[in-house]
């Protein structure tokens, strides 16, 4: 099969499940919507097709797709720092934001310490770079996807104060775990030259190109074009940026994150940014899940002691990071403290950043970051479409 054909394929399947399957959710049985809406038939369709099985979509094919891949990485970076306007955000009670960075650092930190401790005494070989891919494994780990929760909320019509506050965390919830792995892949991986050797160097000229590219852009889109003109600009600006990003050896979803962010506080240029690339995001998600099970290189027996740490660790990190938060910050109304098993759902932002990890890596390290990735959508989302919608029940806020 060609790279072309492959690409095709890989389309086809994204076309058809953006258009069709998730209108067909069964919004009666949040499970078996969980499961849909969690990307795993896409997992499945791409290990299906990949070298695990009949190996349609083989590695020199998914090689090939590489550009593509951080394309749709550098996308998703984009979409999320373009919903960072300071005025939108200000908007809010103040205390939304603490309590969104809050739960999200104590996710990190237990994740952190409990992987770092699995490490320690599950001493692997093969396993290169493990500080760094830790680290990223925390900072992937300690984000809430925010397709579970909104999709509860619009099928079923519920409207109350947990309700937002729920659909406000998981919309900037990703914030803390861009940021933490952009830095941690700066500072791990410097380019080496004569006149800059410094990960903290590289960290500030990746900032400083972010944002100077962002601001000439945001005077491009100033100039008068049509929608498939600025679809066309938006395009050659996150492939220029994750070019640059993949041969600087610096996160191309923290670079392009960067850029949304500073047209962001710009809300004419942005809400044109916005209205072309939003109808992608779907698309984009699903073309990194097939992907994401083609590439799926899983080894279950050496990994599943610390597959199973994480998942502990995540799922006890978000109950303690809503607990406290819940008992230390005061939102105006009575928080339930297992409000963090409401905020467990995983998605493509943490998918990306995985993603990212392996093109710059490769190897049992990097298989074992989307072995643990992958399971986590699916386990997590399957959970969280349940416990959300028991939570919102005992509020009074569903019925």
């Amino acid at each position: 099969m060609t790279p072309f054909l492959g690409l095709l394929i890989i389309l086809l399947i994204t076309f058809v499940g953006a258009r069709f399957l998730h209108r067909s959710t069964i919004t009666k049985n949040p499970l078996f919507s969980g499961l849909i809406v969690s990307g795993f038939p896409y997992i499945l369709i791409g290990i299906i097709l990949g070298p695990q099985l009949f190996n349609f979509l083989n590695t020199q094919i998914i090689s090939s797709l590489e550009p593509l891949i951080a394309l749709a990485i550098g996308w998703v970076g984009l979409l999320f720092g373009l919903q960072l306007r300071w005025r939108n955000i200000r908007r809010f009670p103040r205390n939304y934001l603490l309590f969104t960075s809050v739960q999200s650092l104590v996710t990190f930190l237990v994740i952190l310490a409990a992987m770092g401790i699995g490490f320690l005494f599950i001493r692997h070989s093969l396993y290169e770079n493990q500080l760094e891919a830790v680290i990223i494994l925390a900072a992937l780990g300690s984000m809430t996807a925010p397709l579970t929760i909104a999709r509860i909320a619009i099928e079923r019509k519920i409207k109350g104060r947990l309700t937002h506050l729920l659909q406000f965390i998981s919309s900037l919830d990703s914030f803390w775990g861009i940021t933490i792995a952009g830095i941690v892949m700066a500072i791990f991986d410097p380019l080496q030259y004569h006149w800059i050797n410094n990960g903290w160097i590289w960290l500030i000229l990746c900032i400083l190109i972010s944002i100077v590219l962002g601001l000439l852009f945001r005077y491009l889109i100033r100039l008068r074009f049509q929608q498939d003109e600025i679809f066309v600009l938006v395009l050659g600006l996150v492939i220029f940026t994750s070019g640059i990003g993949f041969y600087l050896k610096l996160s191309p979803i923290f670079m392009n994150f960067i850029i949304g962010a500073t047209l962001s506080q710009f809300p004419r240029e942005s809400e044109k940014v916005m209205r072309v690339i939003h109808p992608a995001e779907k698309p984009t998600y699903l073309f990194l899940l097939v992907c994401a099970g083609a590439l799926w290189n899983y080894r279950f027996w050496g990994e599943i002691v610390l597959i199973i740490i994480f998942i502990l660790a995540r799922y006890f990190g978000k109950y303690l990071g809503g607990w406290i938060s819940a008992r230390k910050i005061d939102c105006a109304f009575q928080i339930p403290p297992n409000i963090g098993k409401a905020l467990l759902s995983f998605g493509g932002i943490s998918l990306a950043i995985a993603f990212n990890f392996q093109l710059y890596h490769g190897g049992p390290i990097s298989d074992f970051l989307m072995s643990t990735t992958i399971l986590g959508i699916i386990i997590f989302d399957e959970y969280t479409a349940v416990s959300t919608l028991n939570i919102l029940r005992k509020q009074g806020e569903a019925g």
